[in-house]
């Protein structure tokens, strides 16, 4: 495997489990598009999600610049979301990233996504496949086992990190925009 092959496969892996869990759980994305005054966001969350997991499912699958030009627009996109976010913690405490309504948007999740939309980027002008895994069974074995170890690591350290070194500083866990058929409300009064 390429040098790339790993970085990309961990990112492109986070991207379709991101976007299974906005179809499984979208309404901590819909809160979140709902502050950019996106038109049914329940919807629009559900939708996000399947692009997400097909687009990277078939970037794995196949390979094609075009694909990996897809998971390179998607988490640029996601980079200004979260840098924006960022900049707006009144209105959005979450970017729902995960379908879950306590994942904050943090300067370390905006690197992530600038780091992972560079990677992908790379990919679009030297392509990789599948194929890169050359070498034996057991080779592309451990490649797998660490592939899935630094997707795990880099969705813990998206989500859980965040509410670990808050609640060791002693701050309370962000206060997230809610949604509701009513559309965005925020919890505590806030």
């Amino acid at each position: 495997m390429t040098a790339l092959g790993a970085p990309l496969y961990i990112a492109t892996g986070v991207l379709v489990l991101a976007g299974l869990a906005k179809v499984r759980r979208p309404s901590a994305t819909a809160g979140a598009l709902a502050e950019l005054s996106i038109p049914s966001p329940l919807l629009a969350a559900r939708i996000l999600g399947m692009v997400e997991v097909v687009v990277g499912v078939l970037a794995i699958a196949v390979g094609h610049p075009v694909l990996w030009a897809g998971v390179a627009l998607s988490y640029a996109a996601f980079t200004v979301f979260v840098l924006w976010a960022l900049g707006d913690t009144s209105r959005v405490g979450s970017c729902g990233c995960f379908g879950r309504e306590d994942t904050p948007a943090t300067p370390g999740h905006a690197a992530f996504n600038a780091a992972a939309a560079a990677v992908a980027a790379i990919a679009v002008i030297d392509p990789v496949t599948l194929s890169s895994f050359d070498g034996s069974v057991a080779e592309a074995l451990i490649s797998t086992a660490l592939i899935a170890t630094g997707i795990a690591l880099s969705i813990t350290g998206l989500t859980v990190l965040p509410r670990v070194l808050n609640a060791a500083n002693g701050n309370a866990t962000p206060t997230v925009a809610e949604f509701s058929l009513d559309g965005p409300r925020h919890p505590r009064g806030t």
